[in-house]
């Protein structure tokens, strides 16, 4: 009995000292096998110079390049503007293939995709030696995916999937896109946009009482709001080809580019000043002129616009001076193009800072009052007795207190009209009549009329009838008549 049962346990240790060998040696087998899988090696490599001819057919798509001199051309159109970044780009990941695995002697190209492979790239080096690179499907699991070199279909490796994503391309992918001049909004002093109906323009004035104005294809001007042109001016600085579409301009209509939509930006910009000083000027002065100094120099850009895409998305364009057709995104043009006065017209009542007028007079209840101000001197109260400048405020040439005058005159300031009606006439006499003054400038007269339950109707002497709500004149009206009752108290 004991016999049997050491030879039991015997038995049993044995199957324990087998089981252990056979899990030991799948982990080794397992390890050996993920060794393999990390092991990176390089399958294909040549120096960028040594490359004489590139072609890569992706799809439809078969394009030839030659490289001769450091410099690549498209081979099927010389004359096409290839981007030297660009192709440069594309040679780059051709210069240097790794593979993170070989598959020995496949039983089926078509499981790799190999049968019809995406992409073909044969390189051809300066000495007329050629290799060839089909790359297949994609694994998406390891990001990588199947190539053969050479034809060689006993060996199928594979390699990082960004190789195939970034040799499958267009032609106006590689094309050199010729710049739109960077243009910052507080820089321009002129837009014009030439239209079969018309044109309109936005330019400084010095004459204008906002320094802009803005005149419609109709030939009507409006004084432009300053805050609604940085806002409109702010659109040429996000300007940018999307797309090249052809450098051929013997058949400009095919885009609509032979009647074209032309808009005409001046503006400035900052240069380095040329260098004038003479050769005996003292040492002194030449280190003076050594400080950069810049001046400003007036630029012009010229841009015309075409038909629109199929879709709607882009607008066909160039610079006038530039040699190819574009795509440009439809709504930064339209921002740009689709504009009449009333988008810069201000919605506000009368927004005239006192600081930059002369005087302001009001007309109420049949009393005048002429709000001015003056800048005295006043002594400091420190020891080192320097005097300072205070502006002082006077209706009538009697000091009123600023808060008393900013209540009411920031209401006339900050007021907005809801909408504007020509047909919209005054009855009776208004209630209020404001005067605007500035010597020279602005001379703006503003009369609020009582129009029904909703508004008071405004009128000014530029001609706008504007529908302003009745609430916010009523608040005006009401501090206007407290701070001159207590500035008569």
């Amino acid at each position: 009995m004991k016999k049997n049962k050491g030879l039991i346990i015997g038995t049993l240790i044995l199957v324990l000292l087998l089981a252990a060998y056979f899990v030991l040696r799948s982990l080794n087998l397992n390890d050996e096998d993920d060794q393999e899988e990390e092991t990176t090696e390089t399958v294909f490599e040549i120096d960028a110079e040594d490359i004489g001819q590139l072609q890569i057919v992706s799809g439809d798509n078969t394009f030839d390049f030659t490289h001769s001199d450091d410099t690549w051309s498209y081979s099927q159109d010389s004359s096409f503007p290839l981007s030297e970044s660009a192709i440069l780009d594309k040679v780059s990941y051709v210069t240097s293939v790794s593979s993170t695995r070989t598959i020995e002697n496949p039983e089926n190209l078509e499981e790799y995709g190999l049968d019809a492979p995406e992409v073909t790239v044969k390189v051809t080096d300066t000495d007329g030696e050629e290799n060839t690179l089909k790359l297949g499907a994609t694994n998406d699991a390891v990001s990588g995916c199947y190539m053969s070199l050479n034809d060689d279909n006993s060996k199928i490796y594979l390699v990082d999937s960004s190789l195939k994503e970034n040799l499958q391309f267009d032609l106006s992918d590689i094309a050199d896109k010729e710049e739109i001049p960077s243009i910052t909004g507080s820089t321009i002093t002129s837009v014009s946009i030439q239209k079969p109906e018309g044109t309109a323009r936005l330019y400084q004035d010095s004459s204008s009482e906002t320094g802009w104005t803005f005149a419609d294809t109709d030939g009507s001007t409006v004084p432009a709001d300053s805050s609604l042109v940085s806002t409109y001016t702010s659109n040429f600085s996000t300007l940018a080809w999307t797309n090249y579409v052809t450098y051929d301009l013997s058949n400009l209509g095919t885009y609509g580019l032979d009647n074209p939509t032309v808009i005409t930006v001046d503006y400035q910009v900052e240069e380095e000043a040329e260098d004038t000083d003479s050769e005996d000027e003292s040492s002194e002065d030449s280190e003076d002129s050594e400080e950069e100094s810049t001046v400003t120099v007036d630029k012009q850009m010229v841009m015309l616009l075409g038909n629109q895409t199929e879709d709607s998305t882009y607008y066909y364009g160039k610079l006038q001076e530039d040699s190819c057709v574009y795509t440009i995104a439809a709504s930064t043009i339209q921002n740009i193009t689709e504009v009449n006065k009333e988008d810069f017209l201000s919605t506000k009542v009368a927004d005239y800072s006192f600081a930059d007028l002369d005087k302001v007079t009001f007309t109420r209840n049949g009393e005048t009052y002429t709000a001015t101000k003056e800048t005295v001197e006043v002594e400091s109260e420190d020891e080192d007795g320097e005097t300072t400048e205070e502006t002082k405020y006077m209706i009538n040439d009697k000091e009123i207190e600023t808060t008393d005058f900013n209540n009411f005159y920031n209401l006339i300031t900050a007021m907005t009209w809801q909408s504007q009606d020509e047909n919209a006439q005054p009855s009776g006499d208004a209630e209020m009549s404001i005067n605007f003054y500035k010597e020279g400038g602005i001379n703006v007269t503003v009369d609020f009329y009582s129009y029904d339950t909703n508004f008071y109707l405004v009128v000014d002497s530029k001609g706008n009838h504007m529908m302003v709500n009745k609430m916010d004149v009523r608040e005006l009206f009401e501090a206007f008549d407290n701070a001159m009752s207590e500035l008569n108290q």
